[in-house]
């Protein structure tokens, strides 16, 4: 999933709802200037793995909500 096309239309105070995790707006427009472009949810594991061209990583709810 493209973060961008995620985020579109949607202002910092809200969350989305991607495979049971709830995640700040905020949080994934901070990912999207550290250059991360798309996500990929693992709902078993409750992470979100993301990257870019030149970063990438995996990350808890509890991480990408520090990110806010």
């Amino acid at each position: 999933m493209k973060i961008e096309d995620m985020v579109s239309g949607k202002n910092d105070n809200e969350e989305i709802g991607i495979e049971g995790l709830k995640i700040p707006v905020s949080a994934l427009k901070n990912f999207m200037k550290d250059g991360y472009e798309h996500l990929l949810p693992y709902g078993e594991e409750k992470t979100l793995s993301m990257w870019g061209k030149t970063c990438t990583g995996c990350f808890t709810e509890q991480e990408i909500r520090e990110r806010a």
